[in-house]
């Protein structure tokens, strides 16, 4: 049987990221907070920049449109286009591997501006090994991108298993040896650059059946080719803003006390959890669609209807990230109790630092929907202008929030320091920063505030674009409260149960995030929620009679 649609992406993306969350759990229980869990998260985010802007967003926006009216028509100059994309990645990311490889020292120095010493020595000779894996990374997008436009979702989306097992395997490994020095960081990132070629080897098969008339190519002078070329450093831009936002934050982190970057690492890989499962499934199956059709009714209709529908969905998830933050981290990255080696104020760090992070989880989410709107028009140019201000409002938040916020101390699980800080421009002293017995800070939590800010303000940004251009009044029905409804009563939910005294913190999770699952869907049965109405029609559809 073939899946279609939002529902194979999600079921991909969801298989790949229960295997990444996993993964990333081991990696901050394994590296730790401290010297080599930093250099980690900081080496693994320089390269992976290839990735995420030359990969699935930036090649989707600008590939997809032009490759699926193709494909319908005429499918030999669709596998001629999509030989040249694929020579033309190749082309691109083999010279810029190259660079990278040769000056990764600068470019760390560029990028983790507050590492010293060991810290920035690791971090260096893991970015050269990652730097390989991130290349080839971008390989799997193409193949990625080809097989969305043939409505082939769920191969691409869950090839990334491979990728995350080849590491989960080193780290269980690493784990029972108790190797805790530099050199098990060097062991993960070899296999990660091993999972990342099996991530590709997997999908080549499915991608030359869908089109065997595939013909790799040089020669970028056809007009496809071209079309695709130019929308695509806009288009970088566009959807790399997500990214870019993410590498400032790494950058801002560095200037912050030892443990700051894997802090912000471990709150990222949940903060995205969301993004990956509900935004790019949607966006990944509306696509390939809103680049079909010309009729400007049924884009308003689709784009309502999805808003709607990730709204609803987020619901529950921003409610168990805001009111239990701190639970959350502690449940995960000390393995539910079975294995305690990150320190109870580290933990309130990184649950604090989610929980500001997903203020912005709606906006962010919407905005890549409203992207998909301009992209499929190939509209690149106006994504990007809005991006690149994105990411300054952020940098601005970001670099004004963290050092006010850096000086709060952690202590016993209490915040000390609020109320009374005094406004500060720049880092703390070099020796105080890279001190191992202080408390923990809260400069990672200014940050995710800061990127909080800016994806609400690319998200207006979009809003005012996409309503004019398509002659709307608003975004979404007047159904949107009884949306919004679900998820505050599930909120108010989780805050009352977490006063209770439960000192598992996983079964305290697990108590919560039910009672919030119950509350978010009884109170939309009561309300008539559309998008809870229309899961339960879909359901029931797929019940045999």
């Amino acid at each position: 049987m073939r899946w279609s649609g939002a529902g194979a992406a999600a079921g991909g993306i969801g298989l790949s990221r229960f295997f990444g969350v996993i993964r990333s759990v081991l990696i901050t229980n394994v590296l730790g907070i401290g010297l080599v869990g930093d250099a980690f998260a900081a080496a693994q985010r320089i390269p992976n920049i290839l990735q995420n802007l030359f990969g699935e967003g930036a090649l989707s926006a600008a590939f997809v449109p032009e490759y699926s009216r193709l494909a319908d028509t005429d499918p030999r100059r669709a596998g001629k286009l999509a030989g040249g994309v694929a020579s033309f990645l190749l082309c691109l990311v083999a010279f810029l591997t190259a660079i990278g490889f040769l000056a990764a020292e600068p470019i760390t120095r560029a990028v983790a501006w507050g590492f010293t010493g060991e810290r920035f020595d690791l971090t260096v000779r893991l970015v050269r090994i990652i730097l390989l894996g991130a290349g080839v990374l971008v390989m799997s997008a193409w193949c990625l991108a080809l097989l969305n436009s043939h409505r082939r979702f769920f191969l691409g989306y869950a090839a990334p298993v491979v990728w995350n097992l080849a590491q989960i395997s080193v780290l269980i490994t690493i784990a029972v040896s108790e190797i805790r020095d530099a050199s098990s960081a060097e062991t993960l990132a070899w296999a990660l650059v091993i999972g990342s070629v099996l991530q590709v080897l997997i999908q080549v098969p499915s991608v030359l059946r869908e089109n065997p008339q595939i013909r790799m190519t040089l020669f970028w002078k056809d007009d496809s080719t071209l079309l695709v070329l130019k929308r695509f450093v806009p288009a970088v831009l566009g959807r790399g803003a997500l990214q870019f936002s993410s590498f400032i934050d790494l950058a801002l982190a560095s200037l912050l006390s030892l443990g700051a970057a894997s802090s912000l690492a471990a709150a990222q890989t949940l903060y995205l959890l969301p993004v990956a499962l509900i935004a790019t499934s949607i966006v990944a199956a509306e696509l390939p669609e809103l680049s079909r059709t010309e009729d400007m009714a049924a884009i308003s209709e689709r784009l309502s209807r999805r808003l709607l529908q990730m709204l609803w969905l987020v619901g529950p998830i921003l409610a168990l990230y805001l009111a239990a933050g701190p639970q959350i981290a502690d449940a995960l990255f000390n393995l539910g109790g079975f294995r305690v080696r990150i320190a109870p104020d580290d933990l309130t760090v990184i649950g604090l630092t989610l929980s500001a992070y997903s203020l912005g989880l709606p906006a962010l989410m919407s905005s890549r929907l409203l992207q998909s709107v301009c992209f499929s028009s190939g509209d690149t140019r106006t994504p990007a202008r809005i991006a690149v201000k994105r990411v300054l409002v952020s940098l601005i938040a970001s670099a004004i929030l963290m050092f006010q916020f850096e000086q709060v101390l952690v202590l016993g699980q209490n915040m000390i320091g609020f109320g009374d800080w005094t406004f500060v421009w720049g880092p703390l002293p070099e020796l105080t920063r890279n001190a191992s017995n202080l408390p923990a800070r809260l400069g990672p939590v200014g940050l995710a505030l800061g990127s909080a800010i800016g994806a609400w303000v690319e998200f207006w940004m979009l809003r005012k674009h996409v309503v004019s251009g398509l002659g709307l009044r608003r975004l979404t029905e007047s159904s949107l409260w009884k949306h919004l409804l679900p998820a505050l009563s599930a909120f108010g939910a989780a805050v009352a149960l977490r006063q209770l005294r439960i000192e598992q913190p996983l079964v305290q999770v697990s108590l919560i995030g039910l009672a919030i699952l119950g509350v978010h869907f009884a109170t939309s049965a009561i309300l008539g929620t559309p998008s809870f109405s229309r899961l339960v029609s879909n359901f029931r559809a797929t019940q045999p009679n």
